[in-house]
């Protein structure tokens, strides 16, 4: 994955809407009907002002998505044979992401996941079973759902965190991706893993908050659904039908309605 700093530092971007965008909750206004997306697809810059109280628990949450979202396609790529490809995706965490994450975790006196993250990454570059894999996944993946549970996030700061997922993702396919030609599979294969993990968020919504905002949810698994054709497999053909820009403007539209909810 390249190095996105404006992510790993605050992940609390904004999206220059005009009021008439940002309905209160409850109104049936849907704030994604009236925007402006080609504009709003251009603004990916983070404001300083943005979810102030929020915005260091948002990144925490955001950067532990982001090493699930390399796990993801390693992973996959590991079950499939490709196993240089795999151990590049479950390198790249501990080199890119995870020591960025060592103050969040020592702020919040968590252990820790480097044992679990190396174990993987060995089992990798050794071409272990793929069973041995998978379970060392599993063990690292547990490790990292205790280190999200730990973090009290509302709904809106949790949908947050999946704009940034998606948002990074159009950062890494627009790398990967030149006018339909595949030129980077790692950079394909990261934006994958991310907008897998922002399913995967969205999937996981307690019933609760499903009955309180399930119009706000179908909006945004209705976004996912529309970007999903850009990766027609984790290891790519030579050309593909998707471009950034609709991956921008999706992660745009979700932002819009994480912003009405509380």
């Amino acid at each position: 994955m390249a190095k996105r700093s404006r992510f790993q530092i605050g992940f609390a971007a904004m999206v220059a809407a005009g009021p008439a965008m940002a309905a209160p909750a409850g109104t049936g206004t849907d704030p994604a009907a009236t925007a402006d997306w080609a504009q709003i697809a251009q603004s990916s810059e983070p404001s300083e002002e943005a979810g102030v109280a929020a915005a260091d628990n948002i990144a925490y949450l955001t950067n532990l998505a982001l090493v699930r979202g390399h796990l993801n396609v390693g992973v996959d790529l590991y079950g499939r044979g490709a196993v240089e490809a795999a151990a590049t995706h479950m390198k790249h965490p501990g080199d890119e992401l995870y020591a960025s994450l060592v103050p969040a975790l020592r702020a919040r006196g968590a252990p820790g996941f480097a044992e679990e993250l190396e174990r993987l990454a060995l089992l990798v570059e050794a071409g272990a079973p793929a069973d041995r894999v998978m379970a060392a996944h599993r063990v690292l993946e547990k490790a990292i759902a205790d280190h999200e549970g730990a973090v009290a996030a509302t709904l809106s700061h949790r949908l947050q965190v999946v704009v940034a997922l998606v948002r990074t993702a159009a950062e890494e396919y627009e790398i990967g991706v030149v006018d339909g030609e595949v030129v980077n599979a790692h950079e394909y294969q990261d934006a994958l893993g991310f907008v897998r993990i922002a399913r995967a968020l969205v999937d996981g919504l307690g019933e609760e908050e499903r009955a309180r905002a399930g119009a706000a949810v179908a909006t945004i698994r209705a976004q996912l659904d529309g970007i999903e054709s850009a990766w027609p497999d984790v290891v790519p053909p030579a050309r593909v039908d998707g471009q950034s820009d609709d991956i921008y403007v999706a992660a745009a539209r979700i932002e819009i309605v994480a912003r009405t909810l509380d």
